[in-house]
């Protein structure tokens, strides 16, 4: 029989099983196509000699090595592992002390007879002397027959040769005075591994149960008996042992329940009671807990505090009414003179009607228009059209000042325009547009009004063909309307507050961040701002 040779592999520790022994045959016998497959690999010696070459045979040799050895480094168990195909080579790769001997033929042998026997089951040995090895040892290794899956064609058999330890039991043997343990191999009733040795010499079997259990590997079988008699002495110390810790465990919960008592229940009781008698015109509080430092101190200082803001909270909500009452008075005079304002121009407009004042009546309607849309409006929120009429009254009178030297065109969809948006926001910015872009009709005479809508987006762009912007002005403004809204004191108003950046702020704090004004502009050619406005349903 010819052999590949075998290998030589370093200790490592790990916990093998008979499970992982099962597990490692499966990955070895693990059918798959290409050249990282044994069972590819041994495809090429299942016929006659003719059928491969010393090539061949070294090729399979390098990688089924790199798999063995890969394996044994992982399990210190495991001793050597063989492969004996059909055509006599054989594929190895052990431990010094486990080499095979020269010319070993597995067919004559039993162990090899019984596994083709089994087809497709493991072959377990029994654990006694190998006479396959140069050196004598105990070991016990695990046989199984391989075949093609496609073509059932016998590929060889792979035995793994593994140290006695993998059946041992005492490092998981939880009673080792109590409990016998014997592990056997069902097929012929060999005992593989059994601890009576280890066992005491007034080990009694009279007062027992046996309990057997099939392992992973379906031929082999774990007897355990036990001992009551011993575990009846372990578990009467132990019960001593449960009904000390009880009753010392007794004994601090009584403590420490006195201790909780006192101290926390008690003083949340207390302030429970104060709490519950406390009412609205009397909101004072003392308690000799104010001076602890712990939770129930910082519990009652908190509750103290409280107080003393409610009481004050109580003052400024006198001092916000007085405040109130006095906003209402002034509105109420506002009111008053709003009327009389609007009262005067509708006169001046019947007056100049009779004159036959064309200019002064259109001028006096407008600006009585737009006195009327700006105070009397009860929403924040118009209609499209609404905004533009007031845009309409404003543009009528400044196209009597200047003589009609520019002209205002819009570009708006009339399916948009009942659309809702926030009030006073495109007037202020044609305002701009013809003092800054058209410079009062000296550099521009045209401003035009677009409006689109884009899903749930309304936009809307005023546009001059003006005299434009530098780029640092056109950055500077666009910096400035993102800048956050402030206040700086009650009845003072920056230059700014009525401008762009009042409509960007007015528009980001009614719908949100993401909404607002953004400006572009060419010198020379005019200026465009956009206002982007979220859809209302």
């Amino acid at each position: 029989m010819t052999s590949s040779g075998s290998c030589s592999v370093s200790k490592s520790f790990s916990d093998a099983t008979p499970d992982t022994i099962r597990q490692t045959i499966r990955f070895l016998t693990f059918n798959s196509t290409g050249e990282y497959s044994v069972i590819e690999h041994l495809k090429t010696f299942a016929d006659g000699g003719d059928n491969y070459t010393s090539y061949d045979v070294y090729k399979t040799n390098q990688y089924i090595n790199s798999v063995f050895q890969n394996i044994m480094v992982s399990y210190d168990y495991i001793s050597g592992i063989y492969i004996f195909t059909p055509t006599d080579v054989v594929f190895s790769c052990s431990y010094d002390g486990s080499v095979l001997n020269s010319h070993y033929d597995p067919t004559g042998q039993k162990w090899y007879r019984d596994t083709l026997a089994l087809d497709g089951q493991f072959y377990i040995s029994p654990l006694t002397d190998r006479k396959m090895f140069r050196e004598s040892k105990d070991s016990i290794f695990f046989a199984l027959s391989v075949k093609d899956v496609y073509s059932h064609k016998f590929l060889g058999v792979i035995l793994v040769d593994c140290k006695p330890e993998i059946l041992d039991l005492s490092t998981v043997n939880t009673l080792p005075d109590s409990a016998l343990l014997y592990i056997t191999n069902k097929e012929n009733g060999v005992v593989l591994y059994s601890n009576i040795d280890d066992m005491p010499a007034d080990f009694s079997t009279s007062n027992r149960e046996v309990k057997k259990s099939d392992l992973t590997l379906d031929t082999l079988e774990l007897t355990a008996t036990f001992n009551y008699d011993s575990l009846y002495r372990e578990f009467s110390i132990t019960g001593f042992l449960l009904l000390v810790l009880a009753f010392a465990c007794a004994c601090v919960y009584l403590i420490l329940a006195y201790i909780v008592t006192k101290n926390l229940i008690r003083p949340v009781e207390a302030l429970s009671r104060t709490m519950s008698r406390q009412d609205n015109h009397s909101l004072t509080f003392s308690s000799p807990y104010l001076n602890r430092t712990d939770e129930i101190g910082t519990l009652y200082n908190e509750y103290s505090n409280m107080l003393e803001q409610l009481n004050a909270s109580i003052k400024r909500d006198y001092q916000d009414k007085l405040i109130i009452l006095d906003a209402q008075m002034k509105s109420l005079e506002a009111w008053i003179n709003s009327h009389f304002l609007f009262n005067t121009l509708e006169s001046i407009n019947s007056m100049a009607e009779l004159d036959d004042n064309e200019q002064i009546a259109t001028m006096s309607l407008a600006l009585g228009n737009m006195f009327r849309y700006t105070i009397k409006t009860e929403s924040e929120v118009v209609t499209l059209r609404d905004e533009l009429r007031h845009v309409h009254d404003y543009v009528s009178i400044q196209l009597i000042r200047f003589s009609n030297k520019f002209r205002l065109e819009l570009d708006i969809p009339e399916r948009i325009l009942e659309e809702k948006v926030l009030k006073l926001i495109l007037q202020p910015i044609v305002e701009n547009s013809f003092y800054h872009g058209l410079n009062y009709c000296t550099a521009g005479d045209r401003i035009t009004i677009r409006g689109a809508r884009e899903n749930s987006t309304l936009l809307l762009s005023v546009s001059d063909n003006g005299q434009g912007m530098r780029r640092e002005k056109l950055e500077e403004l666009n910096v400035k309307l993102q800048e956050e809204a402030s206040f700086t004191e009650l009845g003072h108003r920056t230059r700014q507050s009525i401008g762009l950046k009042n409509i960007h702020s007015r528009v980001e704090l009614y719908y949100g961040k993401g909404y607002g004004l953004h400006i572009s502009s060419t010198p020379g050619e005019g200026s465009t701002i956009t206002i982007k406005l979220p859809v209302l349903y």
